[in-house]
């Protein structure tokens, strides 16, 4: 193990898309019947397009045991209990870590060759961890049966975030011959909720036309509403980055200019253009008040007792809203609109990722409870997945559902806005600074335009030199 992890697992904290709950190791299963294993012998063989004497093996020897290592809470013991129920050849040891803790004990774990057999990371972590060689190669397993078997597991996910993950290790660690180390779990979409009564009684409608948000957000605050805010006050960076995805994106992608070589800088007009288009909002009173200071819980009481109309908010987070919400209120989600005519893209994509350890003396096993994780069937029956958008093509959680969670595959249709667009995210002094101060007293008029620009690129500079 090379010093370089250690050093970047223990720096760093890694941030989880969803907390509640925690868990303990699960239980093993009884061992089930000799003819029930004959079957689920060839079962299993026909999904995973492995060795059906391998299979044999395991269910009718000893079990084959794996350990899995999660940061997200929505992955508890339950799901675990389901996956060995349904294969009993297999037993899985489980241990949930607090966000918190979660670098610290993946590093020590690392350290002493003994990193589990399936564990949770996410995209800052990911290039590294393909470089010191942590991740089992997945393609072969990729290109296999998915877990349903109807067809292969890598065409069981959209297009779109497949492409967002495989960009992710391109453009971090260069032309390889794989790209397949490790799998999404779990979309990061963010699209704005609203009460269709509120709507309604406006005679107000879903808007396709940045200019049609603006005329509703109007509209709600004449009605006495709180037009517009973020899910938490540590997502305030949210909307300048969206704006900076519409009006910076002919320079960045078409003409190809870059803020690593100051082809393209925080001085430019298009990042101007999205700052102050921000501050436009707040002037004309379309954000919370407590914008840069609501947690999470704050801004779900603002909107379920009715003083707030529309929340930007990710799927993961919205099933206190879901749960609570008024027998009155009628949730709808969509996708906020391109502010400068442009397809709108989302933030977000395959911020969290399940992978294999290479080191892993399990490879079947590991791979199949990880295409159980990924699958269709894990999906629509955890409880804990209620609310979550699964990145999977197919997912059928029901008619009412589906149309509440509709606003979320609308925005990831249309693709994912790179994590470092306009880089106020490339670091974490960066991104604590921008969000923090820099916007806040911006939007204030306690500093002006051009110097929440100027220090920015000072900050990014800095960040350049250290590298």
């Amino acid at each position: 193990m090379k010093k370089r992890i250690l050093t970047l697992m223990l720096g760093l904290t890694m941030t989880v898309s969803a907390l509640a709950g925690c868990s303990s190791s699960a239980d093993s299963t009884e061992a089930a019947p000799a003819e029930e294993k004959a079957g689920n012998t060839q079962e299993t063989a026909a999904k995973e397009n492995i060795s059906a004497d391998k299979v044999t093996a395991d269910a009718g020897g000893e079990k084959a045991s794996i350990r899995v290592l999660s940061a997200m809470q929505i992955v508890d013991e339950e799901m675990m209990q389901e996956f060995m129920d349904a294969n009993p050849d297999i037993t899985v040891e489980f241990e949930y870590v607090d966000s918190g803790n979660y670098s610290a004990k993946f590093a020590a774990l690392a350290s002493a060759s003994e990193l589990p057999d399936v564990f949770w990371t996410q995209t800052g972590y990911y290039c590294d961890q393909i470089k010191e060689g942590l991740l089992m190669d997945l393609s072969d397993a990729m290109a296999s049966n998915s877990y349903e078997g109807d067809k292969a597991w890598k065409d069981t996910f959209i297009p779109n975030l497949l492409t967002n993950f495989e960009n992710i290790a391109l453009s971090g660690c260069g032309e390889m011959e794989s790209y397949d180390y490790g799998v999404p779990f779990t979309m990061t979409t963010v699209a704005v909720m609203y009460d269709k009564k509120i709507y309604d009684d406006l005679g107000l409608s879903e808007p396709e036309t940045w200019d049609a948000f603006m005329d509703n957000c109007k509209a709600v605050k004449d009605a006495g509403y709180t037009p517009l805010t973020v899910q938490s006050n540590v997502c305030a960076d949210w909307i300048p980055r969206l704006l900076w995805d519409q009006y910076c994106r002919d320079e960045i992608e078409v003409q190809g200019l870059s803020f690593a070589d100051k082809g393209m800088t925080f001085e430019a007009e298009s990042v101007k253009k999205g700052l102050s288009q921000f501050k436009e909002m707040w002037d004309e009173g379309y954000l919370a008040e407590n914008y840069f200071t609501a947690d999470i819980d704050t801004t779900a009481q603002m909107f379920l007792q009715g003083e707030l109309a529309q929340v930007l908010i990710a799927p993961d987070k919205i099933s206190y809203i879901m749960d609570n919400a008024p027998e009155t209120m009628e949730l709808a989600t969509f996708a906020l609109p391109g502010a400068a005519g442009l397809p709108s893209r989302s933030l977000g994509g395959s911020s969290n990722i399940f992978a294999v350890s290479a080191d892993t003396k399990e490879p079947e096993a590991a791979v199949r409870f990880l295409k159980y994780l990924t699958s269709r069937t894990n999906f629509e029956t955890a409880e804990t997945l209620k609310y979550s958008n699964s990145g999977l093509d197919g997912v059928d959680k029901g008619e009412e559902l589906n149309q509440i969670l509709a606003g979320y595959a609308k925005a990831a249709d249309g693709g994912f806005c790179p994590d470092v667009f306009v880089p106020t995210n490339a670091s974490t002094e960066i991104s604590s600074q921008f969000r923090d101060d820099l916007l806040p007293n911006y939007l204030l008029g306690d500093i002006s335009l051009e110097d929440v620009c100027s220090r920015l690129q000072e900050m990014y500079d800095s960040y350049l030199e250290d590298l």
